[in-house]
């Protein structure tokens, strides 16, 4: 998540109402400074340091008669928010817990309850797509209204802070269909957008934290977590220490379908790791899958195309992908030139390079990725 500071007009009036604050603000950036030089003498003493300091100030924020303190925060937090939500996607899954879609958030426009502090209304609107087992491909455009109470807590001996959003309204959930593979779907549409709501309502209502460590790195987790929370552990084994994980899922791929990961953000220096499994399910063997790794641009290309054009004119589009696996039924690649905003496709249409070997039967595609920060 990137880092967005306070506007100039808004500083000098929430260090006002806050000395306090303000002065523990400020002492801290002066022991940061002076503990460079100890830093380079004996290491250790940075982390005693910033532990000690880190509680200090973490004891002062979560303290209930702080709350004017906390308001202030969660305010400047939820301006964070405004910026984080676009290109994000929410998982769509089956009751086997395997995705079937997912829903891309393109705006979130954010209301703060002038009479409750802590509560703000959101309206969430995006796009997406999930697999029907009677309509096939379903193509949507969605909103909704939501309610969250926002909070944070701090913790110093970690190192975290834990900004929860708990839902305690969600309202006017709108699944408009753009696309319906099958041809009776398109003439009986309440089904599938009922399944729709319901998928999107499920994703919703649990809430979210957002956890973010002291070097910037975050992560999103589903409803409310604290000290227990290890980044997501996925129905595959993390068995690579010293990474964070940015995907670890299992994806139902029917053919015609495609999947995307990401975004994910890759720095100077950074290691991307990934692992590919497909498994043939109810007996039938497994068909392979196309892996690209794309830029943000390139993803809004493919888009823009599928799935009505891919595969009529393959002349409108031409990735340039990263990275590029065709047919595949398991894969583990590393790659640690990358800097920039990625996306994983893993594709069935007919688009893919490696669709050629045609086996439409429905696949489990397992996949584990991570990067190893520098």
């Amino acid at each position: 998540m990137a880092d967005s500071q306070p506007s100039e007009k808004r500083q000098p009036s929430f260090l006002a109402r806050h000395k306090r604050g303000a002065q523990m603000f400020v002492a801290l950036l002066v022991i940061g400074a002076s503990t460079i030089a100890a830093f380079a003498v004996k290491p250790d003493w940075w982390h005693t340091l910033k532990a000690y300091y880190g509680s200090a100030l973490s004891d002062y924020l979560n303290a209930p008669e702080n709350e004017g303190v906390r308001a202030a925060m969660i305010e400047r937090l939820v301006d964070i928010y405004k910026e984080t939500p676009a290109g994000k996607s929410l998982a769509l899954r089956d009751e086997q817990d395997r995705v079937i879609g997912r829903f891309r958030i393109d705006k979130a426009d954010v209301l703060r309850d002038q009479k409750q502090p802590r509560r703000f209304e959101v309206k969430l609107t995006g796009r997406g797509e999930l697999w029907h087992e009677k309509g096939g491909r379903v193509r949507f455009e969605g909103s909704a209204d939501v309610t969250y109470d926002i909070d944070f807590k701090l913790d110093s001996a970690r190192l975290m802070a834990y900004s929860h959003f708990k839902c305690v309204k969600l309202a006017n959930v709108n699944f408009n269909l753009l696309h319906v593979d099958n041809f009776l779907a398109r003439m009986f549409t309440s089904v599938v957008e009922t399944a729709g709501r319901e998928a999107m309502e499920e994703s919703i209502k649990p809430g979210f934290t957002i956890i973010t460590r002291d070097d910037t790195e975050s992560w999103l987790a589903l409803g409310k977590v604290d000290k227990d929370f290890v980044p997501r552990k996925g129905p595959n084994p993390e068995t690579d220490e010293g990474t964070d994980t940015i995907c670890n899922d299992i994806s139902l791929l029917q053919y015609g379908f495609r999947d995307y990961l990401g975004p994910f953000e890759m720095y100077a220096g950074d290691e991307l790791r990934m692992s590919l499994d497909v498994r043939g399910i109810d007996g039938r063997e497994a068909p392979g899958v196309d892996l690209l790794v794309v830029s943000e641009e390139e993803l809004r290309r493919y888009e823009a195309l599928y799935p009505d054009k891919l595969g009529k004119d393959l002349d409108n589009l031409t990735l340039k992908p990263i990275i590029e696996y065709n047919n595949s039924k398991s894969l583990k690649f590393t790659r640690d030139d990358l800097k920039g905003r990625y996306y994983v496709i893993i594709d069935r249409t007919a688009f893919g390079r490696g669709n050629q070997v045609k086996n439409e039967a429905a696949a489990e595609v397992s996949y584990y990725g991570r990067i190893r920060r520098r």
